[in-house]
């Protein structure tokens, strides 16, 4: 191709055709722009493509991964309603001793133990550059605040966590309460909400002590209703969190579904 353009050339140089030389060379000139016009044009077509592809990766990568948040946050969060449950029948057998229960009351103490933890996934989008990918700006706005909305939650926790430590467990030891607290748990087998597999179940032999659980209870009443009443006040409020940032998991995962090819 190259000799047949060169043969044109040279043909209209000897036979003294400038005029028509020019045009020609103008014209070859444009075919040459016009040629790697197109080679950009399908560079930047294929480099496109690859993003888009990348794009819908990370997309399927994002949705597996706030659907197992949403899964994990919804576990705390019924959690937290079973310790705020169990606080409120806490206060009640403190303001009825007569009605206390000895298995109810174990499992009210138990449930006060706990101190559910949102541990989400994290995506390593941000940190790696490839934010720059997600063409749909909602989703990347809910992505660069998520570390920020995860914290909101997590600060409450670790405030509940740090006063439970203070000031339940040490009644627990002192007044013997926690061999009883895990024989009733562990007996007849427990099987932990946020076990991995929710199959498994613990169980192990604990004998009780002999130990007038009523009179416990009414010996350590102040401490009692001071640690039941602070735990419905903080995990109360970290639920609102928590329902605040399931809205925002639920309307992230619609948005990645949407922009989820599914071909």
């Amino acid at each position: 191709m190259i000799k047949f353009f060169r043969h044109i050339r040279q043909r209209f140089i000897s036979e003294g055709k400038t005029k028509k030389y020019l045009l020609y060379a103008i014209g070859e000139i444009i075919l040459v722009v016009i040629g790697i016009l197109i080679a950009l044009q399908i560079n930047n077509w294929n480099e496109s493509r690859k993003e888009r592809l990348a794009e819908q990766k990370i997309l399927k990568q994002l949705h597996k991964e706030y659907t197992q948040n949403l899964k994990q946050l919804d576990e705390k969060i019924s959690m937290r309603h079973k310790m705020t449950h169990a606080s409120n029948v806490l206060l009640n057998y403190i303001d009825n001793p007569k009605e206390i229960e000895d298995d109810s009351l174990l499992y009210c103490l138990f449930r006060l133990s706990q101190d559910p933890t949102f541990d989400p996934l994290e995506n390593d989008i941000i940190v790696n550059g490839k934010l720059r990918l997600i063409t749909n700006d909602s989703i990347s706005e809910m992505l660069s605040n998520w570390t920020s909305d995860v914290y909101q939650v997590q600060e409450i926790e670790d405030n509940w966590q740090m006063f439970r430590n203070q000031n339940y467990y040490p009644v627990l030891i002192k007044e013997r309460l926690i061999r009883n607290v895990g024989a009733y748990i562990l007996n007849s087998g427990y099987s932990p909400e946020h076990a991995l597999d929710k199959n498994d179940t613990i169980s192990f032999a604990i004998h009780k002590n002999n130990i007038d659980l009523p009179s416990i209870i009414i010996e350590n009443a102040t401490e009692i209703e001071g640690v039941a009443s602070t735990c419905i006040i903080y995990n109360s409020v970290i639920n609102v969190q928590a329902y605040a940032l399931r809205k925002r998991i639920v309307r992230l995962l619609k948005l990645i579904n949407k922009d989820l090819n599914h071909d």
